[in-house]
């Protein structure tokens, strides 16, 4: 009589929780997701608040909240708001590291704005989808 193969079995349990694990289950519901969305969108000052010159304390305020907030911000409920959520993130870090922003197509907080406000716009789409 064969036993069973031990390392056999135990290869097959992990690679059926890694498949398992990796499955779109993982992924939040968009309710639940939206508390972490809207915690991070909030933490950006009103344009009209920044100033001009910017307040160099505000945005390195503003910088460091974004960054403690992104942690948690992926897996979002779609793959197609990931990628909405990481270029938000990416734009609104880099603007208020720079602040004023000085380059990757946004010489003003004008632009930076208009282009958060689209995304945070796909977001909204994207899970009412």
């Amino acid at each position: 009589m064969h036993s069973p193969n031990v390392r056999g079995i135990a290869s097959l349990s992990l690679l059926l929780v890694v498949v398992v694990g990796c499955s779109s289950d993982d992924r939040p519901d968009a309710a639940i997701w939206l508390r972490s969305w809207n915690a991070i969108v909030s933490v950006v000052p009103e344009q009209a608040d920044i100033g001009d010159p910017p307040d160099q304390s505000m945005c390195q305020n503003t910088l460091a909240a974004i960054r403690e907030r992104s942690d948690g911000l992926l897996p979002t409920p779609s793959a197609t708001v990931d990628g909405l959520a990481q270029e938000w993130v990416s734009i609104a870090e880099t603007a208020f590291f720079e602040c004023p922003p000085e380059g990757e197509g946004f010489e003003t907080f004008d632009a930076v704005y208009d282009e958060l406000r689209r995304v945070e716009e796909s977001v909204q789409t994207s899970l009412s989808n």
